[in-house]
């Protein structure tokens, strides 16, 4: 049986870039109708190669779709929906930052088919929001979850560690104050080193925690969410029993997706593409009746073995055994057998029923240890 498919729609415009972005995103918003005329455009094309296919899941990302006009959301959608063939029940997730959430623009969200929310809370700690240019406060954060509790929408609360002047005491803080709401998904996420945290993280490093103190409170907030009833399914993710991200776990399981709008990635047909990082380019290249893709590649049998792993490996229940064995004995790289042997040996990967997968001490050093994959 194929699995559906999903939709990732990239809407790159935000109020200010925050100290950590590495994202496609612009802070001036006088292309969006443009913008969003060319993505209907590009839906419109991508479709006609999509005929038969089923989908299940929509994925507005960002950027911050939240700044988006609630009526330009509905139209957005209703263009996805008429495209493509959208199941009902289709988990539609919009990504939200506190400072746009209220009661009407949300009705207007779940009016226009938005089933699932994803706020980027990060801390409850202004001092620690403020150092990253973050646009809200700990008291906008409460304010947006307040409304959203209210709706009957799935709502996943993002929290990131590492930031500046952040404590052990005050991310503990800031996740359990998370844990007060009916939140039913959370992701963890450590702070990107772009280059303005790279560059204040040399100059003021007393700013930081340190990787020991990281490590050690990754752990504590892994049990704390476990006491609550909360999975560890992916290396940032957590869920309560049956609230898993449909549309993330396509990424990591490499069920086809359609990426729409600039800097959008995409899986589809055995090609891996993406789209240009530039918003005149991305309009100006569908105006031409062209698509503005910047790479793309087929993924032969190789890669293909070596995504299953590396994707499979970031999800709790990892992978085949017989997979991973039989990857490594065909490697040049005889010194892969070893680190394998070396991470099982100290506990970062174990083998349960004839499946390899990281532990949660493993999901600290994921990056290293998948890397040696590449």
């Amino acid at each position: 049986m194929i699995e559906p498919a999903g939709i990732y729609v990239h809407l790159p415009y935000c109020a200010v870039r925050c100290g950590y972005c590495t994202f496609f995103v612009e802070t001036d918003d006088s292309s969006r109708a443009a913008y969003l005329g060319s993505l209907e455009a590009e839906a419109a094309g991508v479709a006609e190669s999509a005929q038969g296919a089923a989908f299940d899941s929509i994925y507005l990302g960002g950027g911050t779709p939240s700044r988006i006009p609630a009526a330009d959301i509905a139209r957005l959608l209703r263009a996805m929906r008429a495209r493509f063939a959208v199941a009902q029940g289709a988990e539609v997730t919009l990504e939200a930052n506190p400072e746009d959430v209220e009661a009407h623009t949300l009705g207007a969200w779940q009016e226009a088919g938005v089933t699932r929310v994803s706020l980027g809370v990060q801390s409850f700690a202004d001092a620690e929001l403020a150092a990253v240019g973050r646009a809200h406060d700990a008291r906008a954060a409460l304010r947006a979850l307040a409304i959203l509790s209210d709706a009957r929408v799935s709502l996943n609360a993002d929290l990131i560690l590492g930031l500046p002047e952040q404590t052990p005491e005050t991310f503990l803080a800031s996740l359990r104050r998370l844990l007060d709401h009916p939140v039913d998904h959370v992701s963890v996420y450590l702070l990107e080193d772009s280059r303005e945290v790279a560059e204040d993280r040399r100059g003021r490093p007393e700013r930081y925690l340190g990787d020991d103190a990281q490590a050690a409170l990754w752990l504590s907030a892994g049990r704390l969410l476990a006491e609550r009833g909360f999975d560890h399914y992916e290396v940032s993710n957590w869920a309560l029993p049956g609230r898993q991200a449909r549309h993330n776990r396509k990424y990591w399981d490499r069920v086809e997706t359609v990426g729409l709008g600039a800097s959008a990635h995409e899986l589809w047909g055995g090609l891996r593409r993406a789209n240009v990082s530039s918003l005149p380019r991305y309009v100006s290249e569908l105006v031409s009746g062209r698509r503005p893709t910047v790479f793309e590649r087929r993924i032969d049998d190789e890669e293909s073995e070596r995504e299953a792993i590396i994707l499979g490996m970031r999800k709790a229940e990892g992978v085949p055994s017989e997979a991973v064995s039989d990857y490594i004995a065909r490697q040049a790289d005889a010194r892969l057998a070893g680190d394998w042997r070396a991470w099982t040996e100290a506990g970062l990967v174990a083998e349960r029923n004839g499946r390899s997968a990281l532990t949660e001490l493993g999901f600290l050093v994921s990056n290293e240890i998948l890397c040696r994959f590449v």
